[in-house]
């Protein structure tokens, strides 16, 4: 049902004229019922005049009755012909590429995003809905976090919204209308009402039963929201009264919100929300868990867009005048649906921010000075089509969210996952890929719990990780090198690997080891910047191997005597020894060596032309294990 799900919820009551033509009187026809949000009645007046003799503006309103029953692929196939033969980039352009997005098709709708913006370049939605086009991929960053499964509930076309009542489910739902019944106009189904369902004891779905009482009337009722001891009941109606729309001086007729009691099992005692109004609409209220404040969506005057997001509260035995709750949620887009979970987040559902298509589900929260970016739950919750109505028990972790991904509207239950974390770790050789077995992986999370695993054959080893943990990584062999790392999980809502690159070293006493970029300007001995980010990298080698003593030796270019440059290469290597010992290293591990020009990489020696570059590489930095403690 498209009225109560888009809150495009303004019936115009239409009057009617004599048509001159055939052609003219099914123009006629399909107009008054377009301008009345009869789409399902204008489509069939319109398809008898376009698919003869096609015009834009026949073409535009039957592409829009297309589109706004659900009937994408019919809608996208007319929009595609208005807009090929289109001089002007109007709505319909706009409207063929939101229709693009539902039917997947993001490239082809970046493309006609693009041309109306170049005609609109102000508007904030076409920029939103392309931004979203170009990152629709990041919608599929963790697929695991949800399952989905349909609810059935056979006899309905369309069914969403649950609201969550004792031990049972309250949905909005609507049939087919049969020949002889009321019908909405805007679907040709029937009018929306309100069912509860329960499960029997086996755990499947009983059939829906309309809600007793007083709730359910001539017109629609839509979404709703029980108080916390299940005594009240706020929901979403169509404005009537004995059976009779009542409509406004623009001959709309709008949504408000009612409350019914519960006496005797049955919904009575009906009262509108003071905030109602016949000039615009209010809908899809949700309570917060101590049912002092309320959420719902309205097109009243002052908004930011199509339907923004209100609250109000409860206190002294009245409601609040209505807050929007300002451009951090609402957009020019329209948002709808919120519901408010225990741990005070807030859900919604909104067609712009960075929707994949249709309306999308998103999550926020009030930081205490302003509301947090909203950030969309994305797929499997959300897809290319509409997806609203989301609803949780955050004890469970389980809950509904309503989608037409199919065909219609359908509710579907979830679970909630935690996302998964693994470590996968490959140890190999320094200087090579060649794998090493049996290396020695321990790993301690920050409640001092440990795990170990050992590298097999092809030097790979895999660790499950817990949400919300950090943990110190200890890689060890017989001989070698000891190394630690750490990773955290701690704030980390999408499942993800972690990839480690564990080199294995043989400890070989007096051979050096070239620590990468220790360089020293020419004729200094302090440690640059670069040269302190290696120096610190010895520094963890030094605290993972706690049962050596090293030397550090340095060396200078061959500019100089020999004598000055033994000199300096002696403050350099005594340079870095005092910047190991800053860093909490026993001074008693450590000894240092100067080796002057003696000891060249390359053939700059003296007397011999060379670049500063090549000079630079002799001025460099070794250690050397001379111990090994026992």
């Amino acid at each position: 049902m498209r009225t109560l799900k888009s809150l495009s919820i303004a019936i115009v009551i239409a009057t009617g004229v004599i048509a001159t033509s055939c052609s003219d009187r099914h123009i006629y026809q399909g107009d008054r019922y377009y301008e009345s949000l009869a789409y399902s009645r204008a489509i069939p007046h319109y398809e008898k005049v376009y698919f003869k003799k096609p015009t834009k503006d026949v073409g535009v309103k039957l592409a829009d009755s297309y589109y706004k029953t659900g009937n994408l692929e019919a809608a996208e196939a007319v929009y595609a012909k208005v807009v090929s033969v289109s001089t002007t980039k109007d709505e319909s352009y706009f409207n063929y590429a939101r229709v693009l997005m539902a039917n997947g098709k993001y490239e082809q709708a970046k493309g006609v995003l693009n041309d109306y913006l170049s005609a609109y370049p102000n508007d904030k939605v076409a920029k939103m809905l392309l931004s979203s086009c170009n990152s629709v991929n990041d919608r599929f960053i963790d697929t695991t976090l949800y399952s989905l499964t349909e609810i059935p509930t056979e006899g309905f076309v369309n069914t969403f919204s649950v609201a969550e009542y004792e031990n049972k489910i309250v949905f909005v739902g609507d049939k087919e209308a049969f020949a002889g019944r009321k019908r909405a106009a805007w679907t040709g189904n029937s009018y929306l009402d309100l069912y509860q369902m329960e499960k029997s004891e086996d755990g499947t779905w009983m059939s829906p039963q309309l809600l007793k009482g007083d709730v359910n009337g001539a017109f629609h009722e839509g979404p709703a929201t029980f108080n916390a001891n299940g005594t009240e009941v706020y929901f979403t109606r169509s404005n009537y009264f004995k059976k009779k729309m009542e409509v406004n001086e623009n001959r709309e007729n709008n949504l408000k919100i009612f409350k019914a009691s519960l006496v005797n099992g049955e919904w009575t005692n009906l009262e509108e929300m003071p905030f109602n109004s016949d000039d615009y609409s209010c809908g899809h209220p949700t309570l917060t868990p101590c049912c002092s404040t309320m959420y719902f969506v309205s097109d009243m005057p002052g908004g930011y867009g199509g339907t923004d997001i209100y609250m109000t509260t409860y206190a002294n035995g009245q409601w609040s005048t209505p807050e929007n709750l300002g451009p951090d949620v609402n957009t020019p887009g329209n948002e709808m649906f919120p519901y408010y979970d225990e741990d005070d987040n807030l859900y919604f559902s909104s067609d712009a921010h960075n929707s994949m298509g249709g309306l999308d589900v998103f999550i926020t929260y009030f930081n205490g000075e302003k509301w947090a970016t909203p950030e969309n739950l994305n797929y499997p919750i959300n897809s290319m089509k509409d997806d609203f109505g989301f609803v949780i028990n955050e004890q469970t972790q389980t809950g509904f969210v309503s989608s037409s991904r199919t065909d219609s509207d359908k509710i579907y239950s979830f679970n909630k996952y935690a996302p998964k974390f693994n470590l996968i770790g490959f140890a190999h050789k320094k200087g090579s890929e060649v794998p090493v077995a049996g290396v020695t992986v321990e790993i301690t999370d920050d409640s001092g719990k440990k795990v170990d695993a050992l590298s097999d054959q092809e030097g790979k080893f895999s660790i499950k990780l817990d949400p919300e943990k950090t943990y110190h990584l200890l890689c060890t062999k017989e001989g070698c090198f000891s190394r630690t790392d750490q990773i955290s999980t701690v704030g980390l809502k999408y499942s993800t690997d972690f990839y480690a690159d564990f080199i294995v070293e043989e400890i070989e006493i007096d051979k050096p080891i070239v620590l990468e970029n220790i360089y020293y300007d020419f004729d200094k001995w302090n440690i640059r910047k670069d040269a302190a980010i290696e120096l610190d990298k010895l520094v963890k080698l030094l605290n993972d191997n706690p049962n050596i003593d090293i030397e550090m030796g340095s060396h200078t270019d061959s500019r100089g005597t020999d004598k000055y440059n033994q000199i300096l290469s002696e403050r350099r290597a005594y340079a870095a020894v005092q910047y190991l010992v800053q860093r909490g290293i026993d001074p008693s591990r450590l000894t240092y060596q100067g080796y002057g020009e003696s000891k060249p990489v390359n053939k700059c020696v003296n007397n011999v032309p060379c670049s500063e570059k090549d000079h630079q590489a002799n001025r460099r930095t070794e250690f050397k294990v001379t111990k090994i403690r026992k």
